[in-house]
């Protein structure tokens, strides 16, 4: 074994980085997964981990290409997170099964956690734990390649892709080859920083954040001579943190053939950008095109598309066997035999997780686990749930659930039931009840508050409001929250959001709280119509007044909107924000009298006082 290991050593370290590339993309022909696994990478993880756990490495030459494989540090000393990129978000049987298995053997709190970026993550794996982790992926064709660091991100898709009645036409296959091309590639390994991308085939409605990514491609059909054409409208730029920007038109349509190219001009150019280098807190393509125009960065695109010959995708882009979906048969029986308040739960259930796909007879039905957690057993159970309910697919999604494709409806009960004894069959998917957050303190270097645990406590207390709830209006405001101002839990972009902040009480001792966004949006119209929310300024909401302060927020709005037909967005617009502003400060005031012991000083989940804890992150490494 160690001769074997020692000789694919060697080879990877003869081959240059675009040999290295050249075999990447040669090996996802008849890959097990869109990104191939690549045994010579792990074996020089194991290497550089030895040399790194000895001082023999420094940490400043180790950091980035243990991020390039997809580890990456955590708050916690001497564990990582593992980061796993599911491309478009899809994940099969065999590969919930594995999850399950590293959830049961690998990670200390037994439970993976779906990300708003369609990735699955593992925390506290100890490092050199962290090969046999990816090795055990990379048997069901899953990989944590270019995961982290300054490189092309997973890719997110629609979770309705190929099965949505407004699709254009599914871009699935285009993803896949962007992704293979992405991989490995000598030009995306050492960006200024990250790169975030995404594919969609709905032009009507908005299910990958659009207008926050770096690059997003949407499907078109365009008549060209008399024929129609398949390309990609797209947009460039987009992105959230301290200075939020949403993505610009770039291109009204694209032909397919080019897509790859264009990928590759906006690289260059991003790759070449050395003033962005200069500060990597200020380093993303949205800085670029704010500080040159979107025409100036047009024009530098031109011109490499000018030196840029043909890019080929096709020999990429068949994932026929991949992606393969079998629609179970209906067994034509919908009789569920429930009793009234079972039928009662599995009504409200069915109204707001599953949607009726473009095939006849099949749904698209939401999982939506409690803060994006799933546990070695639900993984498991979820397995054996998709290879009897659903085609063989699932796909992860930005507000951290998992949707099941392919239900035949008449087994729409059967499925709640064995949903239901996972624990996982909460309704209120893709609304108010659908409370989106980062992992903040629990993992992340960067957390300054106990994010995961508000959104816990928030998620009680919308449950816990009858027919406040009920109503449509209030259904469809989105709260998420981040635990800091980088915004992985998109709060940017929430009707109601939050990030993490700290204030002092009057005998200085800190207090966790959150600054507040209203009226951002996405998903429900075109891109062009995605809004950042406005940030509520010098106003700080102690972390334990907040779920109160979402409440009061709602009634507001449900009480003085004109209308039922008015929209949370729609009534800001009309009202402004001064209402909501006094609620706020009015609970912002109470960390001013505080007094010591109060449960002010504590975060959500903790039993220690809050003080201020940050360190240095490593997504600008």
């Amino acid at each position: 074994m160690e001769e074997t290991l020692a000789s694919d050593t060697q080879k990877a370290k003869q081959l240059t980085p675009k040999e290295v590339h050249e075999q990447s993309l040669e090996l996802s022909k008849s890959a097990s997964g869109i990104i191939p696994f690549m045994e010579g990478e792990i074996v020089r993880l194991e290497e550089e981990s030895a040399k790194f756990e000895s001082g023999e490495q420094e940490n400043a030459e180790f950091t980035p290409f243990r991020l390039r494989q997809g580890v990456y540090g955590q708050r916690q000393a001497d564990v990582q997170m593992i980061r796993i990129k599911l491309p478009g978000g899809r994940v099969t049987p065999e590969a919930l099964d594995v999850l399950s298995d590293i959830s049961d053997s690998y990670a200390p709190l037994h439970k993976g956690h779906i990300t708003t970026r369609e990735n699955i993550q593992f925390h506290h794996i100890p490092l050199p734990e962290c090969p046999d982790v990816i090795r055990m992926l990379g048997e069901v064709g899953l990989s944590t390649r270019e995961a982290c660091g300054n490189t092309v991100r997973n890719v997110v898709g629609s979770p309705s892709a190929g099965v949505c009645e407004d699709e254009i036409f599914d871009p699935t296959p285009y993803l896949a080859a962007y992704v293979r091309f992405g991989v490995r590639n000598p030009l995306t390994q050492s960006f200024p920083r990250k790169f975030k991308t995404a594919f969609t085939g709905c032009e009507s409605h908005d299910a990958v954040a659009a207008a926050i990514q770096d690059l997003t491609y949407v499907s078109q059909i365009k008549n060209i001579d008399g024929q129609p054409k398949k390309g990609f409208k797209v947009f460039v730029g987009g992105g959230t943190s301290i200075m939020p920007r949403l993505a610009k038109p770039l291109y009204e349509f694209l032909p397919e053939e080019d897509y790859l190219r264009l990928a590759q001009a906006i690289w260059t150019v991003f790759n070449n950008a050395e003033s962005l280098r200069k500060n990597r807190m200020m380093a993303r393509l949205k800085v670029l095109i704010d500080r040159i125009g979107l025409d100036e960065f047009r024009g530098l695109v031109e011109a490499e598309l000018s030196q840029i010959g043909p890019i080929d995708p096709s020999p990429y882009m068949d994932i026929t066997d991949l992606q393969r979906e079998i629609p179970p048969v209906s067994n034509g029986n919908g009789s569920n035999g429930f009793s009234s308040n079972e039928q009662s739960e599995f009504n409200k259930w069915k109204e707001s997780n599953v949607f009726k796909q473009k095939q006849e007879g099949y749904s698209l039905v939401y999982v939506k686990p409690v803060r994006g957690d799933l546990t070695a057993e639900q993984f498991k159970g979820l397995a054996t749930i998709l290879r009897n309910f659903t085609g063989g697919r699932a796909s992860a999604t930005q507000e951290q659930n998992l949707a099941l494709r392919w239900v035949p409806e008449d087994q729409l009960g059967k499925l709640w039931v064995a949903l239901k004894d996972l624990g996982l069959a909460d309704p209120g998917a893709l609304t108010i009840a659908n409370v989106v957050s980062c992992p903040g303190t629990d993992s992340c270097k960067l957390g300054i508050t106990a994010s995961m645990g508000l959104a816990k406590a928030i998620g009680e207390e919308v449950n816990s409001w009858g027919e406040l709830l009920d109503d449509n209006g209030v259904k469809k405001i989105r709260i998420k929250m981040s635990g800091c101002p980088n915004g992985c839990g998109l709060h940017h972009i929430a009707n109601i959001g939050f990030h993490g902040a700290a204030v002092k009480g009057p005998e200085g001792q800190q207090i966790p709280s959150y600054e507040l966004f209203l009226g951002g949006n996405y998903g429900d119209n075109q891109v062009e119509d995605s809004r950042i929310g406005s940030r509520i300024p010098k106003v700080k909401v102690p972390a334990k007044m907040v779920p109160g302060v979402v409440r009061q927020i709602t009634n507001y709005y449900k009480n003085e909107r004109s209308d039922e037909s008015e929209e949370f967005n729609q009534f800001l617009d009309r009202v402004g924000l001064e209402g909501i502003t006094e609620v706020a400060s009015k609970a912002a005031e109470v960390s001013e009298t505080a007094e010591p012991g109060s449960d002010l000083y504590f975060d959500w989940e903790r039993t220690n006082a809050y003080v201020l804890e940050r360190g240095e992150g490593e997504c600008a490494v």
